[in-house]
């Protein structure tokens, strides 16, 4: 089977899901098929795997009515998907178009379905200066009302984040994954605790 995807490696989301459990909370992490091995999990961390989009919004929509205190949406969710999926196997020989439609935005989603839950995003981003981290980060803050968003930054081998509020104050700034998930989690139980 073929697929469009993209490269994320699940590492974001098991990192958050060891560090909160580490901390005392019950945590349950939705994960996508991930490229690379990511750290392991302890099995007592609630795992439920998707491949699709839909799949991911049926399993948050169920998730949601749990009674979260917490969600971190660091989900690398498609922006596109098949207008029309095929049924079966495609013959290969001739050229193929495929018609993409726009995903909703699922974070967008969150806090109109659970008000009061205390609501993370990320948002993946080409550079890190404060100018354009919070031109940015105002999407999710005006749309999906995020309390905290993760701004983060791929580069060649490196990566760069920093943790801010809808008020534009930083928080943090980690040159690491695990640096920055922590520093999230710090700031979490301060704001809850």
């Amino acid at each position: 089977m073929r697929v469009i995807t993209n490269r994320s490696t699940g590492e974001m989301g098991r990192l958050i899901a060891g560090e909160f459990f580490r901390r005392g909370a019950r945590v349950t992490l939705l994960e996508g098929h991930a490229a690379l091995a990511a750290p392991t999990l302890d099995p007592k961390i609630s795992l439920k795997k998707f491949f699709y989009y839909d799949e991911l919004k049926a399993l948050l929509d169920q998730e949601l009515k749990r009674g979260y205190d917490v969600m971190i949406h660091a989900a690398a969710v498609s922006d596109f998907k098949l207008a029309r999926p095929f049924k079966g196997k495609l013959s290969s020989g001739g050229p193929l178009t495929l018609n993409l439609v726009p995903t909703g935005k699922l974070v967008n989603a969150v806090k109109r379905k659970v008000p009061g839950i205390f609501l993370v995003g990320f948002k993946l981003e080409t550079r890190l200066t404060r100018a354009f981290i919070l031109e940015r980060a105002a999407g999710l803050f005006k749309e999906a009302s995020c309390d905290l968003v993760v701004a983060n930054c791929l580069k060649s081998g490196s990566y760069e984040a920093c943790l801010i509020d809808a008020s534009g104050r930083l928080f943090a700034k980690a040159l690491t994954k695990k640096a920055i998930v922590q520093n999230l989690a710090a700031e979490i139980d301060k704001r809850l605790l």
